[in-house]
């Protein structure tokens, strides 16, 4: 959540996670899964240590569970941009956060990951952005740590950068079964955002067996 990301954008993110969490699809892959539930945690990012979590460690096993985490994406405080813009000249530190620092954002999930409450056996991060790493060390340093750590990333990207898609295969996205949604239009991004989640189920299921 920088300046990259209008109002708009960010009301179209926040309501495509909370429509994900519920979708009847998500609950019934949880549903089916050996544990019949997932710990899940989300939180907002830009750069310089600007990192605010909007759904602190919960378990989601049932429809309500998942009610609840809607809710809690539903009201998530909205970034304050009235620093934003050319009415007054920008500090550094806003301008820094106004920069897109990939590298932090999947350290930061990484490290969240890690400091579960929950033992598991697959772990799996998600980012979602509009833009390339414009700040920061190298995102592949951060996203070879987190592979060799057993950690999945995957992605989902939006906006009108052409090259968007390309840099986070190249970049971004790695681990067993990691996978990068393209979304052309960021109307579309809540019906991609329920789809989102239960590819990351189908993705963590074993490969029938040959024969």
């Amino acid at each position: 959540m920088s300046d990259s990301i209008d109002r708009h954008e960010e009301w179209l993110q926040l309501t495509g996670l909370s429509r994900g969490v519920v979708d009847p699809a998500f609950l019934q892959r949880i549903s089916e899964g050996q544990e019949q539930r997932i710990g899940f945690m989300a939180y907002t990012w830009s750069s310089g240590g600007d990192v605010r979590v909007v759904v602190p460690w919960t378990i989601i096993a049932s429809p309500a569970d998942a009610q609840r985490v809607a809710a809690l994406f539903d009201n998530a405080p909205r970034v304050e941009r009235d620093s934003y813009g050319s009415y007054r000249p920008l500090s550094v530190e806003q301008l820094t956060r106004g920069m897109t620092d990939i590298a932090e954002a999947v350290t930061t999930a990484l490290r969240l990951s890690l400091a579960a409450p929950f033992p598991t056996r697959r772990s799996v991060i998600n980012l979602l952005s509009d833009g390339v790493s414009n700040n920061g060390p190298d995102p592949r340093v951060a996203r070879d740590q987190a592979i060799r750590l057993g950690v999945t990333i995957n992605g989902i990207v939006f906006g009108g950068r052409r090259d968007l898609p390309d840099y986070f295969r190249r970049n971004i996205i790695g681990g067993p079964g990691a996978f990068l949604m393209e979304v052309s239009e960021p109307d579309d991004l809540p019906r991609a955002l329920e789809k989102k989640f239960w590819q990351d189920i189908i993705a963590a299921l074993p490969a029938p067996a040959a024969g």
